[in-house]
């Protein structure tokens, strides 16, 4: 089957703004458009995207994705409360969706996760679409692994009974690995029905992630870090790369020893990350008050807020 203009509305409960969908949601689609693939995105964006920078990052990021053939549409991300927020992005995703469905001439629906998945169901059967949710990991037990949810209570047992249905539904399959589907083939929904299958693992866009060469150069340099033996175009290797953050992070490590008076807990070894070890031993001393951020080799300076959150 040619792929050439296919329609398919794409549905991520994840914002396009968000570091998920920087990395992992657009490298997807712009490799699959170049098949021919013409993609309608429906995201869900927080509050960042609804201010004024916000909403000049999403105008030059629409435009962007039209240079690509995806079209994207999103909504307003509702976070509290939990059930009756989410409840409403759903009904929210099924009417806006089904606009899309009508005017784009949508064929095909790919559910990223299970929130998707329940708008992609009731689109499916409403408008007779062919179907794939991707199943990025088992919703109700991951929230019950993390103590979110206890098992058999009402969300865990709403999520199980929709993820039955769209599991039944399902044209297609998406799974990032081989090891769960021996376990959920056998399911209720998937048991004797000739489904089709496929393992995509993760998608990321690994450019995001390395160091300009500037910086790799700098590094190399740096006695304190022990990369000297390192060559200039060791940059391409990601093993050399993810060194690097090693070396650059265990160096962070010492630093914010020192200015603690003991080793930081993880959440404050990526404060002093962000904002330099001197201003984070202050943030601890007096998170009141406002101080003067150790901003390193960036050509600017700035002051932040740290704020005591309990």
């Amino acid at each position: 089957m040619t792929l050439a203009n296919r329609r398919v509305l794409y549905i991520s409960y994840n914002g396009m703004l968000d570091p998920l969908g920087q990395s992992q949601v657009i490298p997807y689609l712009k490799e699959l458009s170049r098949t021919g693939i013409r993609f309608t995105l429906l995201s869900f964006e927080g509050p960042k995207a609804y201010t004024s920078a916000g909403r000049e990052r999403c105008e030059k990021l629409r435009m962007e994705l039209a240079g690509f053939d995806i079209d994207w549409h999103f909504l307003r991300y509702h976070k509290r409360p939990s059930m009756p927020a989410t409840s409403y992005d759903v009904l929210a995703g099924i009417r806006y969706g089904s606009r899309l469905v009508q005017s784009k001439q949508v064929e095909m629906v790919h559910a990223r996760s299970h929130i998707p998945a329940t708008i992609a169901l009731r689109l499916k059967r409403r408008f007779g679409l062919k179907m794939i949710f991707d199943v990025r990991g088992l919703m109700a037990e991951e929230y019950v692994d993390a103590n979110h949810w206890k098992k058999g209570n009402a969300p865990y047992r709403m999520t199980k009974a929709m993820e039955r249905r769209a599991l039944q539904a399902s044209d297609g399959l998406v799974t990032l690995t081989e090891k769960i589907w021996p376990e959920i083939k056998d399911w209720k929904g998937l048991r004797d029905r000739d489904v089709i299958h496929e393992v995509v693992p993760c998608c990321t866009d690994l450019d995001r992630f390395r160091f300009l060469q500037s910086e790799w150069d700098a590094m190399r340099s740096d006695t304190t870090l022990g990369l000297t033996e390192f060559a200039a175009n060791d940059i391409a290797n990601w093993g050399y790369q993810t060194t690097a953050f090693a070396a650059l992070t265990a160096r962070e490590f010492e630093a914010a020893k020192v200015a603690l008076g003991r080793p930081p807990s993880a959440l404050e070894l990526y404060l002093a990350q962000l904002i330099g070890s001197r201003a984070l031993g202050a943030a601890i001393a007096n998170p009141a008050v406002t101080i003067k951020v150790d901003l390193g080799t960036i050509p600017s300076t700035g002051t932040a807020r740290i704020s005591d959150r309990r």
